[in-house]
């Protein structure tokens, strides 16, 4: 499995011929590699964890233009529909699809989701997490959260080889309270740092992140760098 760092929370795994795109902000995230979307060729599915504009981002535009299935929350799918999207998978927290052999499962995240349309937000469902599964690997997309005990639970039935951790603070975990998450609850061979760096209100840095965490190794990948799981 192939996985790759958008800046900010964006992911793009391949594995098993599949192409995956996980809260797909692009259009103005100024961490993103300007010119990498040109390399990105096919695309199967944009998964979504919560409607806050900085993860759904680009999902309309490029759902229509490569033809991608959207996966997230009912409320998600449906606004995007709304906007033109053909092809929706929805679902919600402690739900599982498969695909093939590409597996979604829908877990806990402690945040809020709405995007905001002229001024006004506008509710779209309940925050969430992902576990991707293809290949043989599992990738756990925490999206946007605070530490919580369940994250054991997600630990225990779904024993991910990645974990896509938020530390920026002040609207997710920081460093302190990601290496708690990863110290007790997961057991992870390998944890990214996600939504930091992206904008000045988010101080956590994965420096401060990084001798904090005692168990799995921290990946530090520039936008735009794979690395194989």
């Amino acid at each position: 499995m192939r996985v790759t760092w958008l800046g900010h929370s964006a992911l793009h795994i391949e594995a098993a011929g599949r192409s995956i795109l996980v809260d797909p902000f692009f259009t103005g995230n100024p961490t993103f590699p300007a010119d990498w979307e040109a390399h990105l060729g096919a695309l199967d599915w944009i998964v979504v964890t919560h409607g806050h504009d900085d993860h759904l981002g680009d999902t309309v535009r490029l759902a229509r233009a490569y033809g991608a299935t959207v996966v997230g929350c009912f409320e998600v799918c449906s606004f995007v529909a709304g906007q033109g999207v053909t092809s929706i998978e929805p679902m919600n927290i402690g739900g599982s699809i498969q695909s093939g052999d590409v597996r979604f499962s829908m877990v806990r995240a402690h945040h809020s989701a709405a995007t905001i349309q002229a001024g006004v937000p506008v509710y779209l469902g309940n925050p969430a997490g992902f576990v991707i599964g293809v290949g043989g690997r599992r990738v756990y997309h925490a999206g946007d959260t605070d530490l919580f005990s369940d994250m054991g639970l997600i630990q225990r039935l779904h024993r991910p080889d990645l974990a896509c951790l938020p530390i920026g603070d002040r609207f997710t975990m920081g460093p302190e309270t990601a290496a708690i998450a990863c110290n007790e609850l997961l057991d992870v061979r390998l944890i990214l740092p996600i939504h930091w760096g992206t904008f000045g209100l988010l101080t956590g840095t994965p420096d401060a992140f990084a001798p904090l965490v005692q168990r799995g190794r921290v990946l530090r990948p520039k936008p735009g760098q794979p690395i194989e799981i």
